[in-house]
């Protein structure tokens, strides 16, 4: 049986456990680092700034061997790709709102953001690795030339071999569109 002694010296070394295990939970957790300082050395998040991006221009980045397209669509290529993406909508009425400003104001800024801007990996993984040209094939996206696939607005494959659309990378626009972040931790490096 315990007496009263033994039974306060457990309760007292029960509660500095307790004490010290807490402490030391909380401790290992300030010591972690936050989201921004894990961003600032992770090799495949990349902050680019966009901000001389004229609308319909593209620019072609390669970050550890990993290619990235990045483009912004101008007002025919926004429409051209919503009828892509719905058949149904008329290219001349798209353009018209577009141009007058009443979709940008009816769509969430988000998703205008990502009508305006595409971020894609253009090798076509689908076949040889072979990296795909921005503004070309029949449906004005991308052009595989050395398979012959062609991809629409959206890397997704329309025509030839390939069987896989091109890889649409994470990214993160700021507020007014001056800068992207990039996450290529899923994208292949080419070959």
């Amino acid at each position: 049986m315990i007496n009263k002694d033994n039974a306060l010296c457990y309760l007292t070394v029960g509660w500095l456990f307790a004490t010290v295990a807490t402490g030391l939970y909380y401790l290992a957790g300030s010591t972690t680092p936050t989201a921004d300082v894990t961003a600032q050395t992770n090799p495949n998040l990349h902050h680019i700034s966009v901000i001389d991006m004229a609308p319909g221009d593209t620019v072609f980045s390669d970050f550890n061997g990993k290619p990235v397209v990045i483009w912004r669509r101008s007002l025919p290529q926004m429409a051209t790709a919503l009828t892509q993406w719905e058949p149904r909508f008329v290219y001349d009425d798209i353009l018209e709102s577009l141009q007058d400003g009443s979709l940008e104001a009816d769509m969430d800024p988000e998703q205008y953001t990502y009508l305006e801007w595409l971020v894609l990996s253009p090798v076509d993984m689908g076949g040889i690795g072979c990296v795909t040209m921005p503004g070309a094939g029949d449906f004005g996206g991308f052009f595989d030339p050395c398979r012959g696939s062609h991809f629409d607005l959206w890397g997704r494959v329309k025509k030839g071999p390939s069987e896989h659309d091109l890889q649409v990378v994470p990214t993160r626009f700021d507020d007014n569109r001056h800068s992207v972040l990039i996450d290529l931790t899923e994208i292949q490096k080419f070959r």
